[in-house]
């Protein structure tokens, strides 16, 4: 009998251990989620660099032999481009400003598209309340900004005055864009969530939406409007929008044309339900992601947060295919703070915050 009673004993406290573990994904985020296991073998990739003759600094993105920054460095433009195979600089672009052609600020850029064989992307002014499509290869070609069309696009209201804290051109005159969350007091926040709009007429034509509900009432660094903080990418397709979560080990993916989101988390990790309790610090896991019709690139880093003049050493990608499925790890020989993908050369390009050069690593190598 005494045996007994200390099995039913222990039966008791490991009921109550379990029920004191808190699960509250479903109470938070929209779709199912399904753990991933990071594989043993890592591939060690070393970069190869490339000289750029000029100030190549800030957010880069690159197609085929053009190589543009979102350069806070610059004195009167947003960007400058440089040829990536001559190293040469071709010329600083966008205007500064409030005349008809120009922007008080604007993004940086997230993703290129093509009329008439021509290289194109949308620029968001923000306090002009316009849409600004730049033409890159004819501004190259003339060395002059040339913007093809200024579009009207004032934010709505049913966004509650949320701005675009990144957005996509897709195909049929649509833009795919993320509302970002906003505070409402009291510890309360909106969500972030994503819908898709046309460019001409600004029209909303659905909402997708990522979490239930925020966490609210806190007094930490990670709050209702950063709980659900990441960064996104598209599909070039456009069928799909992955978002790397900053705070948990975890990519969101969107299905933009079913409008179902999957969450794929890292095997044993913690769950929604961390930020429930007021921690000083959380550890920071996906700081930067890229993708290209097969793969998802994200930028790992798995420690805790660092000090404001601290320059961590990331040099860990994690790769994904569009299921969801872990690929592959890569390790790099230096650390990394911006990526972009450019699927014409089948190249990863890479910058680094100690050094000024930029890197590639060649996408076949790591597949091969």
């Amino acid at each position: 009998m005494r045996r007994i009673g200390e099995v039913f004993c222990f039966v008791a406290i490991l009921a109550i251990c379990i029920s004191c573990h808190k699960n509250n994904d479903n109470l938070y985020f929209n779709g199912e989620i399904r753990n991933f296991e990071v594989l043993e073998s890592m591939k060690k990739i070393t970069l190869k660099a490339i000289q750029l003759n000029g100030t190549n600094f800030g957010w880069l993105s690159v197609d085929d032999s053009l190589m543009i920054f979102r350069n806070p460095k610059l004195t009167n433009h947003f960007f400058n481009v440089f040829n990536t195979d001559t190293g040469e600089e071709l010329g600083a672009f966008c205007n500064k400003g409030g005349g008809p052609d120009e922007l008080a600020d604007c993004h940086k850029i997230f993703n290129f598209f093509k009329e008439n064989d021509e290289l194109k992307t949308l620029l968001l002014g923000i306090y002009e309340e316009k849409l600004f499509v730049w033409n890159i290869t004819q501004s190259v070609k003339q060395g002059t900004t040339i913007i093809d069309a200024i579009i009207s696009y004032v934010p709505e209201k049913e966004n509650k005055g949320a701005l675009y804290s990144s957005f996509f051109f897709q195909k049929d005159n649509t833009l795919l864009a993320k509302v970002q969350s906003v505070p409402l007091g009291g510890g309360d926040a909106t969500l972030p969530f994503y819908q898709q709009r046309t460019i001409n007429t600004n029209k909303l034509l659905k909402n997708y939406s990522i979490y239930k509900k925020s966490i609210i009432n806190r007094d930490s660094p990670t709050t209702a409007q950063t709980f659900s903080s990441s960064n996104d990418a598209c599909k070039p397709d456009g069928t799909k929008v992955v978002q790397a979560m900053l705070y948990l080990p975890q990519l969101n993916i969107l299905d933009v044309e079913t409008g179902q989101v999957v969450g794929f988390r890292m095997k044993g990790a913690p769950d929604f339900s961390i930020f429930e309790d007021e921690k000083d610090v959380y550890n920071i896991y996906y700081i930067g992601v890229q993708a290209d019709d097969n793969y998802i690139y994200a930028l790992y880093w798995g420690k805790e947060s660092w000090g404001r003049f601290d320059t961590p050493y990331v040099n860990t990608i994690h790769v994904f295919d569009w299921d969801g499925n872990f690929v592959q790890e890569i390790e790099t020989d230096y650390g990394l703070d911006q990526m972009w993908v450019d699927s014409a050369r089948d190249r990863l390009y890479l910058t680094s915050p100690k050094v000024d050069e930029v890197f590639y690593l060649d996408l076949n190598e790591v597949f091969d």
